[in-house]
């Protein structure tokens, strides 16, 4: 028999100031992965996404990432994020999704800096970072108050075996993100509802199309446009997912007065038209 001690060689200074909450824990397999989740953000919540397996792209809060089995992503609260497996393939993950975190230093609802890389490889950490989500997954469809009283204690594992990851890697992938890029996306985050072409950005702007379109795909690997019908059908993915407006309002809310071109850009990115979506993601909207 070895019996072991628990000790630290050094204090150890609390980084938690205020631990989270379980809101959800998702386990995808390939054949759901396949239907692209595009531009997207989550206000209230902190999601990370481990890769079990497969490959593909993301693109995180302006950043394109190139993203493989094993790595974590790490979505703050409030950032845009676009997910694609590759095409011929797909993606299993697990996506954890909690809220409540406050982090000494950084805002509520941030696991990681504003700015700093979103991506990271968990390397010899991957197979406890896999058993604590797998572990998580099995228990969190419960009712019972001792129940979730558990899960969210082994949240808090977990994110502190996160933070060991966040720490350690010092290889995060991403992209340059040159600043004219960011202000780029930035003025279509904020504009997408309305009608936008190529010249009008530019002019907006105060800057070529030509230059514009090159400084932009050097930041998102998006042309402009693809980055605008990913913005808007990311949104209306959401919309169906948590409300029960009608097709044609979301085409409406998200920039498309015409619901037939709606339905085809919808499809073209997501592989399904929108009504197919809901009835794939969505049993019972409550």
């Amino acid at each position: 028999m070895m019996q072991r001690f628990a000790r630290a060689s050094t204090r150890w200074k609390p980084e938690i100031e205020q631990r989270a909450e379980l809101m959800y824990m998702c386990k995808a397999e390939v054949n759901y992965t396949r239907l692209p989740r595009a531009m997207h953000m989550h206000e209230d919540r902190v999601e990370v996404v481990l890769i079990r397996e497969g490959s593909g792209t993301h693109l995180i809060d302006g950043r394109l990432y190139n993203t493989r089995q094993g790595d974590l992503l790490v979505y703050n609260a409030g950032v845009l994020h676009d997910e694609s497996a590759t095409p011929d393939g797909g993606m299993a993950v697990y996506c954890c999704g909690f809220r409540g975190l406050r982090l000494k230093g950084l805002p509520a609802n941030f696991l990681v800096a504003g700015g700093e890389a979103a991506l990271f490889a968990t390397g010899t950490l991957f197979d406890e970072c896999a058993s604590l989500m797998e572990i998580l997954y099995e228990h969190t469809d419960t009712s019972s108050a001792r129940r979730l009283s558990f899960c969210n204690q082994l949240l808090h594992a977990l994110i502190l075996l996160l933070l060991e990851v966040v720490g350690d890697d010092q290889n995060a992938r991403l992209s340059a993100t040159p600043d004219t890029g960011i202000l780029i996306k930035q003025f279509i985050d904020d504009h997408y509802c309305e009608a936008l072409d190529l010249k009008s950005m530019a002019a907006s702007l105060g800057m070529s199309h030509f230059h514009l379109a090159r400084q932009f795909r050097a930041t998102t690997g998006y042309s402009p446009i693809q980055y605008l019908i990913r913005r808007r059908i990311g949104e209306a993915q959401s919309l169906l997912i948590s409300t029960r407006l009608s097709v044609t309002d979301i085409a409406l809310r998200v920039g498309y007065d015409n619901s037939n071109y709606f339905h085809s850009a919808f499809r073209k990115v997501v592989g399904v038209t929108p009504g197919d979506y809901r009835r794939l993601c969505v049993s019972e909207i409550d």
